[in-house]
C-alpha cells in the first residue's frame, strides 16, 4: 500500500504537467488570442457584368484573377454560373438561366489561374410586351468565393 500512494502522486504530477503544456497563457492585457489556424487572405478577384438590351438580352459575367497565383473555386454541384432578371428595385425574377437545366451532383474544383479571365454567357428573350427598368444579377456559384455583380438595363 505504501507504494500506490507515491505512483498515484506522481500520476497527478504527470496529469497537471501535461495539461499545464497543452495551455497558452492569457496574453498580459488578458485579451483573449485569436482561436484556430490563421485564415489564408483571399485573393481579390475582379469581375463585371455587362448587359446589352434588346429583343434578346445577352448577359456576360466575366471573372479576373489579376494576382500572380492561382485561386481554385470549389463548386457543389456541375453548375458554375447562373444568371436572375427581376424588376428593378423589387419583385419577383422574371428569368433565370439555370431555370428547368440539370446539373451534375458532384462536388468539382476549378481553378482560375494568374492574369486569367473565366467568361459566362446567357441570353434572355423577354415576351413580347415586356418593358421597363430591369436588374440583372451574374452570379459564379462557388460555395467557398461566390461572387455576384448586379447591372440594370432598360427595355423601351
Amino acid at each position: 500500500m505504501s507504494q500506490s500512494v507515491p505512483r498515484r502522486g506522481t500520476l497527478l504530477l504527470a496529469a497537471a504537467l501535461t495539461l499545464a503544456a497543452c495551455t497558452r497563457p492569457l496574453p498580459p492585457d488578458g485579451a483573449l488570442p485569436p482561436s484556430g489556424p490563421p485564415q489564408a487572405v483571399q485573393p481579390q478577384l475582379v469581375s463585371s457584368l455587362r448587359v446589352e438590351a434588346g429583343d434578346t438580352v445577352v448577359l456576360t459575367l466575366q471573372v479576373t484573377n489579376p494576382t500572380a497565383a492561382p485561386v481554385t473555386f470549389a463548386f457543389p454541384s456541375g453548375q458554375t454560373y447562373d444568371f436572375v432578371v427581376r424588376p428593378a428595385g423589387a419583385g419577383a425574377e422574371v428569368w433565370r438561366w439555370s431555370a428547368g437545366m440539370g446539373f451534375t451532383q458532384a462536388v468539382q474544383t476549378l481553378t482560375l489561374a494568374p492574369g486569367a479571365t473565366w467568361t459566362f454567357g446567357g441570353r434572355w428573350a423577354p415576351p413580347a410586351g415586356t418593358r421597363g427598368e430591369f436588374a440583372a444579377v451574374g452570379r459564379l456559384t462557388s460555395g467557398d468565393r461566390p461572387v455576384e455583380r448586379t447591372a440594370t438595363f432598360r427595355l423601351p
